[in-house]
């Protein structure tokens, strides 16, 4: 892993562990991770960076969801 990827995912990840929204581009797809209030990561991907004025992804966007149970760490190393 290059040393400018590694240092992003841990960037990434402690945005994650404050309890913060982690939002990026990746393979032209936008990405949304933030903590889920049962455990683990949301994970939501989005074809466009298109947001509502209230500043969240328009959901006719979304591409695909999920949860990820594991750590934050994780749930950003499955993006990469």
């Amino acid at each position: 892993m290059s040393a400018l990827k590694n240092n992003k995912i841990n960037t990434f990840v402690r945005l994650l562990n404050r309890g913060l929204t982690v939002e990026f581009k990746h393979d032209d797809l936008y990405y949304e991770i933030f903590e889920s209030v049962e455990g683990g990561y949301v994970v939501n991907t989005y074809s466009a960076n298109e947001k509502d004025e209230d500043g969240e992804y328009v959901e006719a966007n979304l591409i695909d969801g999920g949860l990820c149970s594991r750590s934050a760490r994780d749930a950003i190393e499955f993006m990469f």
